[in-house]
This record gives C-alpha cells, sequence and structure tokens, in this order.
C-alpha cells in the first residue's frame, strides 16, 4: 500500500502547479489587456516553464517508484505532453510571436490548470483515504 506522505507530497506539488498557472492565466491576460509588454511577459514566464514542468515529472516518477500505478498512469498523458513541448522547442515564449500565440497559449493554461486542479482533488482523496485505513 502507498504511503500517504507520497500523496502529500504529490498534493503541494500539485498546488504549486495550479498556482504557477494562475499566475500564466493572469499574465496571459495582462498582455491582452496591454498591461505588461511581450519582452517582460517572455522573461518573467520562460523563468517557471521548465521548474513547472519539472515539478510534474517529479511527482510522478514519485508515484511511480511507489507503486501507485493508477496515479501514474492518470499523470503519464501531461508528462509526454510536456516532454513532447520541450522535444519541440515549444515550451518557451517567444517575445517576437508571442501576439500571435497568447490564445493558444491561455487555451494551454487553462488545461492544464484544470488537469491539475483534477489531479489536487485526486491527491486529496488518496491522501485522506490512505491515512484513515
Amino acid at each position: 500500500m502507498t504511503s500517504p506522505w507520497i500523496y502529500f507530497t504529490s498534493l503541494m506539488m500539485t498546488c504549486a502547479s495550479i498556482m504557477l498557472h494562475m499566475y500564466f492565466t493572469v499574465m496571459y491576460s495582462d498582455l491582452k489587456d496591454d498591461f505588461i509588454n511581450p519582452i517582460d511577459l517572455s522573461r518573467k514566464l520562460n523563468y517557471y516553464v521548465i521548474p513547472e514542468m519539472m515539478l510534474h515529472a517529479i511527482s510522478s516518477v514519485l508515484l511511480l517508484f511507489s507503486g501507485a500505478w493508477v496515479c501514474f498512469i492518470f499523470n503519464l498523458p501531461m508528462m509526454l505532453w510536456n516532454v513532447q513541448l520541450y522535444l519541440t522547442h515549444n515550451h518557451l515564449h517567444d517575445s517576437t510571436t508571442i501576439f500571435k500565440d497568447v490564445s493558444n497559449r491561455q487555451k494551454r493554461s487553462f488545461i492544464k490548470l484544470a488537469w491539475f486542479s483534477i489531479l489536487f482533488f485526486t491527491y486529496l482523496f488518496m491522501f485522506v483515504s490512505r491515512l484513515v485505513d
């Protein structure tokens, strides 16, 4: 049986990812409303792209090695999507093309935000159920 602390660690990492994507969403809205210029947006968001991907990868590998197969398989599509974005060099923001990409980037951020919200409640349920057992 998987330790509840594995789920708690994944819960905290997912919470950090949710906060990062909320920040991304706010920054995209600021760019659309012309409150921030593209160079500043790219500089600020590129600083957090790789750490967000690493948080998710570490959480997924932690679940894999702890034997939580169902949660790992649930994480696998997002992890593969992150790997695909990284390998195609589409993970960083380019200040020269951000205006034509901002709607797609915002949709991507909303999708990840929804995904991490589902993961958050799943890990919360698993953590509490393991504590009760």
